[in-house]
């Protein structure tokens, strides 16, 4: 006889038993791990996904804290792992672009970069060059580079705007994606 949701939860919160998780796992196993494939279109990194959910699942007791419908628990919890994969791998084949991009230009030492950046912040205009400094090399807030320069707050975002769209032109494209995410600009809003 099968059972629901329901009871093979009940079963896992009071037995704690590798019996329940077996019920547990034979349930869920196959269905989720068509589920986890049908978002990262893999297979075998389907199949690991699978594993370190149930992995967890049961060596951090995560049943004990299920107040939910067990399905829909179990369901996001491998939407979110398949989807975080899926995020990391994003940002590991952005950050082996942005090393590529540096490879075409084996000029870009750390200090050849520094010094384009800089010369390209230089260039910017007077006022543009003196609020995305405030901003950026500074730290400051828009407010207090408000408040120091004597403008509105939509003057140092237009300000800032400005020195981004120009400083996008300027650049490489990698140069100008290290320049945002060496944190030169501590804020951007």
């Amino acid at each position: 006889m099968k059972k629901s949701p329901k009871d093979i939860l009940h079963d896992l919160q009071r037995e704690r038993s590798e019996a329940s998780f077996d019920i547990f796992f034979s349930c869920y196993h196959n269905h989720v791990l068509l589920w986890a494939n049908s978002i990262v279109k893999d297979p075998d990194l389907a199949k690991d996904i699978v594993q370190d959910f149930f992995l967890d699942f049961w060596q951090h007791k995560r049943y004990l804290s299920i107040t939910t419908d067990l399905s829909a628990y179990v369901y996001r919890a491998i939407r979110n792992a398949a989807l975080k994969h899926l995020d990391r791998a994003k940002k590991m084949v952005s950050d082996e672009s942005l090393k590529d991009n540096f490879q075409e230009f084996p000029l870009y030492r750390e200090l050849d970069r520094k010094e384009i950046i800089y010369t390209a912040i230089n260039n910017l205009p007077e006022k543009c060059r003196e609020v995305f400094t405030h901003c950026c090399i500074y730290g400051k807030t828009y407010g207090e580079t408000a408040e120091d320069l004597g403008v509105s707050i939509n003057t140092v975002r237009t300000h800032m705007t400005r020195a981004f769209r120009l400083l996008r032109e300027q650049l490489h494209p990698a140069l100008f994606l290290l320049l945002l995410t060496r944190d030169i600009c501590l804020e951007t809003n």
